[in-house]
């Protein structure tokens, strides 16, 4: 089979023994490599389960965030079309299925594809229509930065999203992450890595593929005046979720854009207290 018209799925996961077999058997057939990333020393059966399907594993230090591994992970991968997944997602039926179609139908000119990513509370699916998730592009054609909800960025091309709602990259965690307790314990420490980060010289980031030589405007002026940002990033964040589509799916998608409203609040805030710090 042509290089290019193969896939390499790329995962960084910690203490994932109770998700990682279901995200792996779906990728069964679906894929042609598997890449893992382990955020640090394993302490359950993760790894362990992990070899029955790949030899590429590799252990990193230990960060407490995805992003910044992503990095290694697209580094090792051996093809270009990258599958980026995580240890409690899986493919439906229908997406294992159509995945090689995809890929096929976008070898020239289509360089991502979002498919639906429906939110789950533990128990059940909460939406229906929405959020998608860009999770299936080109290595090629898009860049990354090892900063906290970083979603790969197209560099050339077109982002086709897949609007049929049975191709669904289902995400179903073992808890709620989109309730307040959840936002305490893991968002608010992303917010509070990713203020240290912005507050770095952008050279020492870690990217992939990237040309910049500096931080793009807009994160200069937030760097520079977060306090200003911080009620506008506040507003423009809960409207822009909302337009993307959450808007429809109440009470769910409101609270997920409120959510996200407050994590860009945390990271101002974190940012004009490091600077106050030092």
């Amino acid at each position: 089979m042509d290089s290019s018209r193969k896939i390499s799925a790329c995962l960084v996961v910690y203490n994932e023994e109770k998700n990682i077999r279901r995200c792996l058997n779906s990728l069964q057939g679906a894929v042609d490599e598997i890449i893992i990333i382990h955020d640090g020393e394993c302490q359950d059966k993760t790894l362990e389960i992990a070899r029955e399907y790949t030899v590429k594993i590799f252990i990193a230090e230990h960060i407490g965030v995805a992003e910044i591994h992503r990095i290694l992970a697209l580094e090792k991968a051996s093809y270009d079309w990258i599958l980026q997944i995580d240890a409690d997602e899986f493919l439906n039926v229908s997406l294992q299925r159509n995945l090689r179609i995809l890929i096929n139908k976008g070898a020239d000119d289509i360089s991502a594809y979002e498919f639906l990513w429906p939110l789950w509370n533990g128990q059940k699916q909460i939406t229906k229509n929405w959020p998608y998730k860009r999770c299936l592009f080109r290595k090629s054609r898009i860049y990354y930065w090892g900063i906290p909800h970083f979603i790969a960025a197209i560099k050339e091309g077109i982002v086709e999203k897949v609007i049929d709602g049975q191709m669904v990259l289902e995400h179903q965690p073992s808890y709620n992450n989109f309730t307040w307790r959840s936002f305490m314990d893991k968002w608010r420490p992303w917010a509070k890595l990713q203020a240290s980060l912005y507050l770095k010289d952008f050279k020492d980031i870690k990217k992939f593929n990237d040309n910049h030589l500096d931080w793009p405007g807009k994160i200069k002026y937030r760097i520079k005046y977060p306090l200003l940002f911080l009620p506008v990033e506040f507003v423009l964040t809960f409207c822009k979720n909302l337009a993307a589509g959450s808007w429809r799916e109440f009470p769910a998608g409101w609270r997920y854009a409120s959510l996200y409203a407050c994590y860009r609040g945390w990271l101002d805030y974190y940012i004009s207290k490091k600077k106050h710090k030092n």
